[in-house]
């Protein structure tokens, strides 16, 4: 089995134990978070990974905790007293037995860890346990999940080298975005659920640890892509909290703000709808391209090579495809090309060697040729820069295909959602750069109510204008997280005023 599939399970970190607080929420909602399938009713949930021996004083405003496996039984106990539901995070090797008697010692649900090596084995043990204990929540981490960050250059992998970009180009962005986007098609049955360790790269931020900042975008991040978040406290803060230390409370203070502002229940919005496909069944083949396109704020939607069907291509304008296709597929994407669709090719032998209409044109390491009312563009060694290749889709594309825009946001992205049977829409917005700045979007609809909240600022009104069936705003202030809601459906013909 080739551990970059998708299909491969997850690698996790330190082996622990989850807790999760129900002292705010209803019995009902005890159940509902306790079924076998984590609930697609809620997201945006945080726990807090605790390592020390004691636990606070104070309660932490979080979802949950995390706690070492190997603590004491009396922090277990002290723990549930305080309204807190344990979770076990377990190696391969406890899973079993900590499935059989978690419900006797008070706990709830297990996460299970694994190595990299042990992806095969942890994937099949999820499913066999979920099946023996179907009262029983079985939880996993994405290994791929990494610090949301932003650097000062682009960082590629080109023939397994890293290159670095000039400093004048746009920053790059390490982002759990296209990771996220995976989660939801190729491990479907619970919602993505990020775990990363902290990357302190000089003696004085390992000495300090993460900033309060740092913290606040990790949890932004997750919120705004409505997953969740299992957030590793440094050990000089997490001591700091469990000493009482009035500045840890203040700076963690922020940080339940962040956390309450991003928990979310009740229906959850969908993917606002995306006009560009990438095909793809391999990791690290597409990541970095998907990385960058999210980067761009070009919305994607991820197709499994089987799902080249007209219902999966349907309401696309341009495919990226990654994953060599078979002869059904071939058929596909050819009537998508002749309807007027532009398929990039990827690292794949041409699937249409004699059926092209147009001249073929060779422009460095594309081969560019129309079929139909399409065009088809082969890129034989891959996607050289993918900084470059996105802007390129942008450009293919056109904006007024894409649904989303920003402007003066070099540091930020934008995700859009609807909720299904209603004209209402959000739109999530998240600065890398943890400096405060303006933003201005662009999106697909005619709305003629905008709604604008931080965690910081709470809420304002802000004033749209329309053109071509877009509606333009201003957002005035966005430090890292903030959420734009959109309603009312103005009249598609009113010009920009």
């Amino acid at each position: 089995m080739d551990r970059r599939r998708f299909v491969k399970s997850a690698s996790w970190g330190t082996v622990g134990l989850l807790l999760s607080s129900v002292a705010s929420r209803s019995q009902d909602d005890v159940t509902r978070t306790e079924s076998p399938v984590i609930p697609q009713t809620a997201w945006g949930r945080v726990w807090i990974r605790w390592t020390e021996p004691t636990l606070p004083a104070r309660p932490l405003f979080a979802h949950g905790l995390a706690i070492p496996w190997g603590a004491r039984p009396a922090l277990v106990e002290r723990a549930l007293k305080q309204g807190y539901r344990v979770y076990a995070a377990v190696t391969l090797d406890q899973a079993s037995a900590a499935a059989s008697n978690c419900r006797a010692m008070g706990i709830s649900g297990i996460i299970l860890e694994a190595g990299d090596s042990e992806q095969e084995k942890a994937d099949a043990t999820v499913r066999d346990l979920r099946l023996a204990h179907p009262n029983l929540t079985v939880l996993s981490p994405d290994p791929n999940a990494k610090q949301p960050s932003m650097m000062g250059s682009t960082v590629i992998t080109r023939h397994g080298i890293l290159q670095v970009s000039s400093s004048t180009e746009q920053p790059w962005i390490n982002s759990n975005i296209a990771m996220v986007g995976f989660d939801r098609v190729f491990r479907p049955t619970q919602t993505p659920l990020i775990d990363f360790q902290w990357d302190l790269s000089d003696a004085l931020q390992q000495q300090l640890g993460p900033t309060t900042e740092n913290y606040l975008l990790a949890v932004a991040e997750a919120g705004a892509l409505h997953s969740d978040l299992i957030l590793n406290l440094y050990p000089s803060f997490e001591k700091a909290l469990a000493s009482g230390s009035d500045e840890a409370w203040a700076a963690w203070k922020r940080v339940a703000k962040y956390v309450e502002f991003y928990l979310r229940e009740g229906e959850r919005p969908v993917a606002f709808p995306a006009n560009v496909g990438v095909v793809t069944d391999n990791y690290d083949a597409s990541y970095e391209t998907t990385n960058l396109m999210a980067r761009h704020n070009i919305p994607f939607r991820l197709l499994p090579p089987g799902h080249l069907t007209p219902q999966g291509l349907q309401g696309l304008d341009l495919i990226v495809v990654f994953a060599q296709p078979d002869e059904a597929a071939i058929r596909q994407v050819a009537r998508f090309v002749d309807g007027g669709g532009v398929a990039i090719l990827v690292s794949l032998r041409s699937p249409f060697p004699v059926q092209s209409s147009g001249a073929r044109r060779v422009s460095g390491n594309s081969v560019i040729y129309t079929m139909g009312k399409g065009k088809v563009i082969e890129l034989a060694q891959g996607v050289a820069d993918p900084e470059t290749f996105s802007r390129d889709v942008r450009q293919l594309m056109g904006e007024d295909k894409l649904p989303i825009s920003l402007w003066n946001a070099s540091t930020s992205i934008a995700i859009p959602y609807k909720l299904l049977g209603t004209s209402a829409a959000t739109v999530e917005l998240v600065n890398y750069s943890e400096e405060p700045m303006p933003v201005q979007v662009r999106i697909q609809g005619s709305y003629s109510v905008v709604r604008y909240e931080t965690p910081e600022r709470g809420h304002e009104i802000l004033k749209p204008t329309h053109q071509d069936g877009f509606t333009q705003f201003d957002v005035p202030w966005l430090k890292i997280g903030g959420r734009v809601h959109l309603g009312a459906m103005a009249d598609p013909q009113r010009k920009r005023s």
